[in-house]
């Protein structure tokens, strides 16, 4: 009998947005790349019973029915410009693409409604595929996906473990088994690493007072997962009841960005003045591989909510949780990623 190791999954998924949150992305929109987590992006059924009715003469279940379909999952990284990218176009949903060949720019920023963007998020899908064909162990195509947030961790030292991105994402429940998709080839991928870090906030500069330890910035969607479900819809099977509903939108909820570091503390330091100052700047965060590969995120005032004094092996350091200020004129965040991948979040 065959072993299945799980080294042998394999991914792809849209670089390209969906037309809609129904319609799947198509093979020549949807790229191969590798993750660090184990996890499977596994559907969940959820179900019910009539336990709970009166008339069966007993108090037990008698039937089962099929009552909805949760579909998502995780990817961690190493951060690449063409992941940095991808996160930020699907992630903040707002995007303007310019440049040309190897040098497309995507400047990122959140959805507004009231300046009339939608509130919902640019859909893509995700494919599974173990051993597929005809012995397929898992062969699976997830539609109407859309990103829940992305985590970007900055650390100390040479290896590409410490530059990493987390993407959680959801779906709409939809899923197609076997997904019928011929996996591309892979993408090559330009790594952000931390030694290509510049790091400005609140007026100090913390690699040229190389002063900065660790660094973890995010953003988060908190998508109205219950709102999906509405009258009409729609279910696994289009038009079948039986098969369980699906969700026909993904929508933002009230969205929150993070932003803490950890630094050297000494005499010249300022972080516990600016604390007791409530002193608000910008956040500039920047990491590239090349002049046409990098990443700038841009938080557009801070202010910080702590800053506590301990030690990192036995230096005294400063760790410090800043708050994402919403400013009148250039809004919460941009992000302006740069990498030789046309067309994302097109």
């Amino acid at each position: 009998m065959s072993t299945t190791r799980l080294q042998e999954v394999q991914i792809c998924f849209g670089f390209g947005k969906q037309t809609d949150i129904a319609t799947a992305n198509l093979v020549t929109s949807m790229w191969r790349l590798k993750k660090l987590n184990a996890q499977l992006a596994n559907p969940k059924l959820n179900t019910e019973n009539d336990a709970e009715e009166y008339g069966k003469g007993h108090e037990f279940a008698t039937t089962t029915f099929k009552t909805s379909w949760d579909t998502g999952g995780t990817l961690e990284k190493y951060l690449s410009a063409e992941m940095a990218a991808w996160a930020m176009c699907f992630g903040l949903g707002k995007v303007v693409k310019s440049g040309s060949n190897p040098n497309f720019v995507y400047t990122c920023t959140p959805l507004i409604p009231a300046n009339g963007d939608a509130t919902e998020l640019p859909y893509f899908s995700f494919v599974e595929q173990i051993r597929p064909g005809a012995g397929s162990v898992i062969d699976r195509l997830l539609s109407g996906c859309a990103v829940e947030g992305w985590t970007i961790t900055i650390g100390s030292g040479p290896g590409r473990a410490n530059s990493k991105i987390t993407v959680e994402f959801h779906g709409s429940g939809k899923l197609t088994e076997p997904s019928a998709i011929a996996m591309p080839a892979a993408t090559v991928e330009k790594l952000l690493p931390s030694a290509s870090l510049t790091l400005s906030i609140n007026g100090v500069d913390y690699v040229t007072s190389k002063n900065i330890v660790s660094l973890e910035t995010s953003w988060k969607n908190n998508i109205r997962m219950d709102a999906g479900f509405y009258p009409g819809s729609g279910f696994q099977t289009s038009g079948d009841a039986t098969t369980g509903a699906i969700r026909g939108r993904l929508e933002f909820g009230n969205r929150a960005g993070a932003l803490k570091f950890v630094a050297r503390f000494d005499h010249n330091s300022t972080e516990l003045t600016l604390l007791k100052a409530q002193t608000t700047g910008t956040a500039a965060i920047h990491l590239q591989f090349d002049a046409n590969n990098s990443l700038d995120i841009t938080w557009q005032k801070v202010a910080f909510a702590t800053a506590e004094v301990g030690e990192t092996d036995t230096i005294v350091t400063v760790a410090v949780e800043a708050t994402p200020i919403y400013d009148t004129t250039n809004g919460i965040i941009t992000a302006v990623a740069k990498c030789g991948v046309d067309a994302i979040c097109q």
